[in-house]
């Protein structure tokens, strides 16, 4: 089991390697879009990329996911791989073509067609090159191009915002080019042209496997996006794009604390086939998802600390009042991680249609409650409505899982926790001075709580640094 460990270890380190730089030059941007767009820009800029994710699983089918699931079985033809998902990503692009000008009759979303266009098609062939390249473990380049992407995109923000002001033409013309750069870098450096065939020597065998496996996964992506993105519609209804660009914006301090386990499971699905169904793989499961949990548990909670500190650097006076649906939404991405990790034991063992049950539930009971809560509520209510979803998939993915592996985890620990984060959260809202006394105690207690794991991952940090400087990673 060491070497299982060494190697999700090495996996990690090189991802975050990469990511943590990439995803903290995103958060720094956040006050180039606060500054020069409107609310109603931000707005209609977050749908058309919303809309995008609600899209992309229809029109490539979800092959990535399969990419990069059979890539990982060594004894599968590599180019019979790359090549199924790149012409279905290819095909699906060309019908995404013929039917998407219909969705652009909608008001407020007239002259951007070109550019929803352009963005979808080098977002998802972007992500099957990411995918592909992770499957053959090329996990470095993975992690480089990720910050390669993001200089660039930053640079050309700075450009295109500050420098030519063009608003949110140019936040498109940065999205778009810096991701077209991001292929052709991956495409050249994992040299994919020798790995493309054409599509008449294709096996159909091998790709109608490979969407057996994925088209069981579009309910479930389309349930992911439901209980993550449909909120944002349904405030648009209700109170305009306005508040929705303000709720949007009081996602990314969120979406920060979401970069750990984007990181972690892009290394964990690397490392979770492995040896799946054995004894020595669900010790390995359970113990990693226990440390996944108490690692979260203590960063949202930190993360909770810093909210309006966090809100009042990054945010325009006018985005700033978005701080209080932040805590609520940052304790809804530890149900929404831990329903990620619980998720690679499904496609782990290549049971994809499992994971439909879950999402779903997760899907109305988030659709019921926004409905409920949105219209009295606002952005308060969409981003209960989240965290109640996610906490639905959680609880029915532990309970399901089961049936594939059984793990042991501390859930006596584990709830007691979320408790003193709800505690936490209620004790910022009273913006007081021994209520900020309260927010950091309750921080400290969980820092305490979960010490064990806390201290064998610090120490397990300085010793990845430290063999990273002797380069021996």
């Amino acid at each position: 089991m060491n070497k299982q460990y060494k190697k999700l270890g090495v996996n990690v380190a090189a991802i975050t390697i990469g990511n943590f730089a990439s995803k903290i030059l995103s958060f720094l941007i956040v006050p180039i879009y606060t500054a020069v767009l409107t609310t109603q820009e931000y707005g209609v800029v977050d749908t058309l990329s919303t809309t995008i994710s609600l899209l992309y699983p229809f029109f490539t089918l979800l092959v990535s996911e399969a990419v990069l699931r059979f890539a990982l079985d060594k004894n599968e033809d590599q180019k019979q791989i790359f090549s199924v998902g790149f012409w279905i990503t290819i095909f699906g692009f060309g019908v995404m073509l013929l039917v998407s000008p219909v969705y652009f009759l909608f008001d407020g979303l007239q002259g951007y067609y070109w550019y929803f266009m352009l963005y979808y098609f080098v977002t998802t062939l972007q992500i099957l090159l990411n995918y592909f390249i992770r499957g053959i473990e090329r996990v470095k380049l993975f992690a480089f191009n990720g910050f390669l992407v993001t200089f660039i995109y930053l640079v050309l923000n700075i450009i295109f915002l500050l420098v030519l002001k063009i608003g949110v033409h140019g936040y498109f013309l940065a999205l778009i080019i810096s991701s077209f750069i991001g292929c052709i870098f991956t495409w050249i450096v994992a040299g994919l042209h020798h790995y493309l065939i054409r599509p008449w020597r294709m096996k159909r065998g091998l790709a109608g496997q490979m969407l057996r496996y994925s088209i069981p996964m579009i309910p479930n992506s389309i349930s992911w996006w439901i209980s993550t993105s449909a909120d944002k519609y349904i405030l648009i209804f209700f109170h305009g794009y306005a508040l929705a660009g303000v709720y949007a914006t009081s996602q990314k301090i969120p979406s920060l604390f979401a970069m750990i386990g984007t990181i972690f499971l892009n290394a964990w699905q690397i490392s979770a086939v492995e040896d799946f169904g054995s004894e020595q793989s669900r010790l390995f499961y359970s113990d990693i998802y226990r440390k996944y949990s108490s690692v979260n548990i203590v960063v949202v909670s930190a993360f909770i600390c810093g909210t309006q500190l966090l809100s009042r650097i990054l945010f325009a006076s006018e985005y700033y009042e978005g701080w209080i649906y932040t805590p609520v939404l940052l304790f809804s991405f530890v149900f929404h991680a831990l329903a990620g990790f619980l998720g690679t034991i499904y496609t782990s063992a290549k049971e994809t249609k499992f994971l439909l049950g879950s999402a779903v539930a997760a899907a109305l009971v988030n659709i019921v409650l926004n409905f409920a809560l949105i219209p009295g509520l606002g952005a308060m209510g969409a981003a209960w409505a989240t965290l109640i979803s996610y906490f639905v998939m959680w609880l029915v993915r532990l309970l399901d899982s089961r049936r594939f592996i059984r793990l042991d985890i501390y859930l006596k620990k584990d709830i007691a926790s979320y408790v003193l984060i709800l505690a936490q959260m209620g004790l910022l809202y009273l913006q007081t001075i021994p209520g900020y006394i309260g927010v950091f105690a309750v921080f400290f207690l969980l820092v305490i709580l979960h010490r064990e794991i806390v201290v064998g991952m610090i120490h397990l940090a300085l010793d990845r640094l430290h063999l990273t400087k002797g380069g021996q990673v």
